[in-house]
């Protein structure tokens, strides 16, 4: 594979960045996510260092960087329940829409029932999505569905991106991001595992078919 060079500094340079390097975009998701967690705690830390003046604006992307990690974890988590439950035909029809949805509660809504079905194959801790955790996605949704307040301040229709006069504090939202993180990295790795276990089941489907 050639690597196309786009602003890059001669080879071995601290700052060059590769990506879409594993030939497997879907796999790249959680990477992307946990990269996107990184850099809200580096903002938050900057932020605990100064630890005087005004935040105001300086939350929008704190926000929306949680956010979007949360939103890629999901999708993360629906792809690979996918994987563990419905064929190739089936997958093919249902990831456009995956790809495209940003509401963090109907891409939840579409783990959820795969989620139950598998209840007996995750571990107790896994099953259910904490009330708390649940909560703090539905709240962050009514506030952004579709990924775009905390971007831009002004919505597609004219208006204001945020109801009225919006107080936040991201200390404690980043708290709480981070729980709601953890939770749904445990649920994907545990997916990751179950997908690679079935791998070679699969495989062997596979030949037994083509026999």
């Amino acid at each position: 594979m050639t690597t196309e060079e786009f602003y890059s500094a001669p080879p071995g340079t601290y700052g060059n960045a590769l990506l879409n390097w594993s030939n497997h975009a879907p796999s790249d998701v959680i990477s992307y996510a946990v990269s996107y967690r990184n850099a809200a705690h580096c903002l938050i830390a900057s932020y605990e260092r100064r630890g005087v003046g005004d935040i105001d604006y300086g939350a929008c992307p704190v926000i929306f960087l949680f956010r979007h990690a949360i939103e890629l974890y999901l999708k993360a988590m629906v792809y690979r329940l996918a994987r563990l439950s419905v064929d190739d035909q089936e997958l093919r029809r249902v990831l456009p829409r995956l790809w495209r949805e940003h509401s963090l509660m109907k891409l939840l809504s579409m783990a959820q029932p795969v989620l139950a079905a598998m209840r007996d194959r995750l571990p107790l801790a896994l099953r259910v999505i904490d009330e708390e955790e649940f909560r703090f996605l539905s709240d962050l949704d009514c506030i952004d569905p579709g990924s775009y307040s905390f971007r831009y301040p002004v919505a597609s229709t004219g208006g204001s991106a945020l109801p009225g006069m919006f107080m936040t504090n991201i200390f404690v939202f980043g708290q709480m991001a981070d729980r709601t993180l953890d939770s749904l990295n445990a649920i994907c790795c545990h997916l990751i595992d179950e997908v690679r276990a079935l791998e070679p089941q699969m495989h062997l489907m596979l030949i037994s078919m083509q026999s």
